[in-house]
């Protein structure tokens, strides 16, 4: 479905994470965690060209649609383009696209997410908080540089006062906070194995820059997860390991 999006405001989160609010068109309909492919027309693109895919962060449940990304120092010409607009401008997009939505009720879920890769599991968290699906069994291990990158601390915060089965696991690779008594380091196999013991029996959901997905899949094989059991979603052009 090829539509226009008109662009509202943006917000900045923390650190480097913004969000950026578009009126959502009538009678567009989503799942959550699909995401967006959005065109910006720029006469001197970059080598990546004017194409970029957007998780669409917010949940159904909302009157935006939302997308969350980074803005780093040093960027694209896509990246200008999308910050230059203006309240009232309008893009294309195409979607929505994609099958990284929540499995059946029953299933145990881990959600294993590389810094800005938690944008789809975002939108699930709001979805299920909207709906009052409080029962939901979910693991999120969420891999960061620093506590302050963390973007849904709020949400996260509404959902574990609610959601009995809940957990947040977050490793920190950089920088960690005075008395950190979590995880450090990267996402290994050791790692999820001690802080999911029942692994192999969840349903395992990875998202994030594209090699941190690829190495997470074959880590978690290594540890005897049946790839029936692993759904990917990929973030190109972020390299950071998790």
């Amino acid at each position: 479905m090829n539509t226009k999006l008109e662009f509202i405001s943006r917000n900045h989160v923390t650190s480097d994470i913004w969000q950026l609010h578009f009126k959502k068109p009538r009678g567009f309909t989503y799942t959550a965690g699909q995401y967006l492919e959005v065109n910006i027309d720029d006469p001197n693109p970059d080598e990546r060209g004017n194409q970029r895919w957007f998780t669409i962060s917010a949940s159904p449940t909302q009157a935006d649609i939302i997308i969350t990304t980074r803005l780093v120092e040093q960027h694209s010409e896509f990246k200008d383009d999308l910050f230059a607009l203006k309240s009232g401008d309008k893009i294309d997009a195409k979607g929505p696209m994609g099958d990284f939505v929540l499995p059946a009720k029953s299933a145990k879920i881990l959600w294993i997410a590389g810094g800005i890769g938690i944008t789809p599991f975002i939108s699930q968290l709001q979805y299920l908080l909207d709906t009052e699906e409080y029962n939901r069994d979910i693991v999120l291990l969420h891999g960061l540089r620093s506590i302050n990158e963390e973007p849904a601390v709020e949400l996260i915060k509404q959902c574990q006062a609610v959601m009995p089965r809940f957990k947040l696991v977050q490793v920190l690779s950089e920088s960690k906070p005075p008395k950190w008594e979590g995880y450090t380091g990267y996402i290994t196999a050791p790692l999820i194995q001690r802080a999911v013991p029942d692994h192999l029996k969840r349903q395992i959901y990875i998202s994030g820059p594209e090699p941190m997905v690829d190495a997470m899949k074959e880590t978690l094989l290594k540890i005897n997860v049946t790839e029936k059991h692993i759904h990917q979603d990929w973030f190109p052009g972020y390299k950071e390991k998790y």
